[in-house]
C-alpha cells in the first residue's frame, strides 16, 4: 500500500474518531482505545492509538460531530407536510480500520456508540 494511501486512511480514520466526541458545546468524552487501528509509520504493523493520538482524533471529529436536534427548526407547508432544514448536519461518517491481513473495513456509522463500537474505543471514566 502507498504511502499517500496509508496517510489518507489515517487521516479518514481521526475525522471519523472526531465525530465519537459528542454535540459541539459539551464537555467532550473522554475515550481510550482498545483495538488497534493505528498502522505504525516505522514497522507498518498494527497498534494501539496513544491516549494523545485517541485525544487529538476526538478533537478532531467533534468539530464533525452531529448537531442537537434542538437547534433545527421546522416549517409546515399549507399542506399540512412539515419540513427541516437539517444545516448541513446529521450526514453518516464514514470509518476505515486496517485488519490484521492487510485489508481495511469501512462503516457510515450515524451514532458516537456506533462509531466507538466499530473503532474499539469505550469511554474513559477514571
Amino acid at each position: 500500500m502507498s504511502r499517500q494511501r496509508v496517510l489518507a486512511t489515517l487521516a479518514a480514520i481521526a475525522v471519523a474518531i472526531a465525530a465519537l466526541a459528542g454535540p459541539a458545546g459539551a464537555a467532550p468524552k473522554k475515550f481510550k482505545a482498545t483495538r488497534a487501528f493505528v498502522v505504525d509509520k516505522e514497522t507498518g504493523a498494527l497498534r494501539l492509538p496513544t491516549p494523545a493520538e485517541v485525544d487529538a482524533v476526538v478533537t478532531t471529529l467533534t468539530s464533525l460531530g452531529q448537531q442537537p436536534a434542538e437547534t433545527l427548526t421546522s416549517t409546515t407547508t399549507a399542506t399540512g407536510a412539515v419540513g427541516m432544514d437539517l444545516g448541513g448536519g446529521f450526514a453518516g461518517v464514514l470509518l476505515a480500520r486496517p485488519s490484521e491481513d492487510g485489508t481495511w473495513e469501512t462503516r457510515c456509522v450515524f451514532t458516537v456508540e456506533e462509531g466507538a463500537d466499530f473503532l474499539g474505543l469505550v469511554e474513559d471514566v477514571q
